[in-house]
């Protein structure tokens, strides 16, 4: 591989990690300003271990401990997969609302990239 083709797999990489740590950020943000509208999101087995306002604020937490992981650039080929799991997780016990939740399989995938991408590199 030559230098250019180094530096273009470099800018995708940063692409897609400060994408995923946006979409993180963002969804922490408003789990913390408007947690109502996650409720639904929150499946019945965890709504019977957890309280869900805690289980949300801890949700969170984590998302933002997830962006500042993603954005180090330390060990992203992890981030990513647990980046994808947490999609596949939040996709597949919430079926009917995959109205909405289409567009986790962009971060899921995108997530895989970022995996792809850093794996031994």
């Amino acid at each position: 591989m030559n230098t250019t083709d180094i530096k273009q797999i470099n800018i995708a990489r940063w692409f897609i990690r400060y994408g995923l740590a946006f979409v993180y950020g963002y969804a922490a943000v408003e789990i913390y300003l408007h947690p109502a509208n996650f409720l639904k999101y929150v499946p019945p087995t965890v709504q019977s271990l957890l309280p869900t306002d805690l289980f949300l604020l801890v949700f969170g937490i984590f998302e933002i401990f997830l962006v500042l992981w993603l954005i180090s650039g330390k060990k992203t080929e992890y981030a990513g997969f647990i980046s994808f799991a947490l999609m596949v997780g939040i996709i597949i016990p919430n079926t009917e609302y995959f109205n909405v939740l289409f567009r986790n399989v962009s971060i899921a995938l995108s997530s895989l990239a970022l995996t792809a991408l850093d794996y031994r590199k």
